[in-house]
């Protein structure tokens, strides 16, 4: 599984002498990470993460392609192979319509429709930007201005929010009478369907803090 030191050793430490990079030096260096990727995974979350600063939404589209090349599902934290190597209308005789329109489509790329989600779901936080116009986004001492967020780890952190106010819902805080009981478990819902999840750089160690 490839690592963050993986890939600053074997991307991009050939381009620490300057801090942006050129097209030819850019064309080289996608041509790496995606040799890399396509043949393993991501050790963790935060690899993932650290490599959304080089890619761009075309190149992670073509590093799926080359994930499925080699039969590996294209979001590059599985493990697995695609739910289907093979689309069920590949080399058919049918219209245009059924090609577009089929259910599951997703499985020739992804081993199921969670990592198929996943992959969306990042991909669409990449930047349209070329590398080449990226100054400092290959060097050791880049100091990340925003970090993508994962699916997965949205989710999670969704159901423990929701644990939390459940576990305060079954608490009679008012100490007042049933109507005013039900009134601020009504507040709470409000609340949770208004809260927004954001990345906090300098959390507590005690807990995470919340915005809305």
């Amino acid at each position: 599984m490839a690592t963050i030191e993986d890939i600053k050793q074997q991307v991009l430490e050939p381009y620490q002498k300057h801090r942006q990079l050129s097209l030819k030096e850019t064309d080289f260096l996608s041509v790496e990470l995606l040799g890399l990727l396509s043949q393993t995974e991501c050790s963790d979350t935060a690899t993932l993460k650290f490599v959304s600063r080089i890619l761009t939404k075309t190149t992670y589209a073509d590093l799926i392609d080359e994930r499925n090349l080699n039969k590996k599902c294209g979001y590059p934290l599985c493990t697995q192979s695609q739910g289907r190597i093979r689309d069920l209308y590949e080399n058919r005789k049918v219209s245009n319509f059924l090609r577009q329109n089929n259910p599951y489509k997703y499985l020739t790329s992804f081993c199921g429709k969670f990592h198929f989600r996943c992959s969306q779901f990042y991909q669409v936080q990449l930047s349209d930007e070329p590398l080449f116009s990226r100054v400092g986004v290959h060097l050791d001492d880049y100091q990340e201005m925003t970090e993508v967020m994962l699916l997965e780890e949205v989710m999670v952190r969704e159901k423990d929010l929701k644990e939390v106010v459940k576990g305060m819902n079954s608490l009679d805080l008012t100490g007042g009478p049933v109507d005013s009981k039900d009134e601020l478990q009504k507040d709470l819902s409000d609340w949770l369907s208004e809260v927004k999840i954001v990345e906090n750089e300098n959390s507590n160690i005690l807990g995470d803090g919340m915005k809305e």
